[in-house]
């Protein structure tokens, strides 16, 4: 290898962001996402046991699902519930935006019909998803921040899925 490409290759190497970095940002989305999980299974939890005495028309129709990115990030979104055929299982029928601006769901038009024992599950519920997504936005800042700063120094893309990656190879 001649000893000008060897030199760009331990300059670029170098520049590289470090290991520890990654594997610090990559845990904080994974316990960040870990947390939000066991939300999202606690407010299926406390339905399922609020709808056991409920009268069909009272058990409710929103659902919340927890989606992960190989980028380290994930959605936590809430949905409105169909029933499926003859067989009453609920499905996902319509999801509901979230503004854009916004760490929060405006659930106000969506819970207008809901019985009032969902109602407030769901704001409370909301109230602690609002506070992860905005933690994850302040970690996704940091992470692209990295992204830029290695695109720029080594000259190459590099992608979120990389730097995650690097993190998660370390820990």
């Amino acid at each position: 290898m001649p000893a000008d490409a060897n030199k760009e290759r331990e300059k670029t190497e170098s520049q590289r962001v470090p290991s520890p970095v990654c594997a610090w940002l990559a845990a904080s989305l994974r316990e960040l996402q870990d947390e939000a999980k066991l939300l999202v299974d606690d407010y299926w939890r406390r339905l399922k046991e609020g709808r056991t005495h409920q009268k069909r028309y009272a058990q409710g129709s929103v659902g919340v699902r927890l989606r992960a990115r190989d980028t380290g990030g994930f959605s936590i979104e809430w949905y409105e519930m169909g029933r499926l055929g003859g067989s009453g299982r609920f499905v996902a029928k319509k999801q509901f935006s979230k503004g854009r601006r916004s760490h929060r769901y405006a659930l106000d038009q969506a819970l207008k019909n809901e019985p009032e024992w969902i109602a407030e599950l769901v704001r409370e519920t909301e109230e602690v998803f609002a506070d992860i997504r905005k933690r994850q936005a302040l970690l996704v800042r940091i992470r692209d921040s990295l992204i830029a700063y290695e695109s720029e120094t080594s000259g190459q893309t590099v992608t979120a899925e990389a730097i995650i990656s690097r993190g998660i190879d370390v820990t």
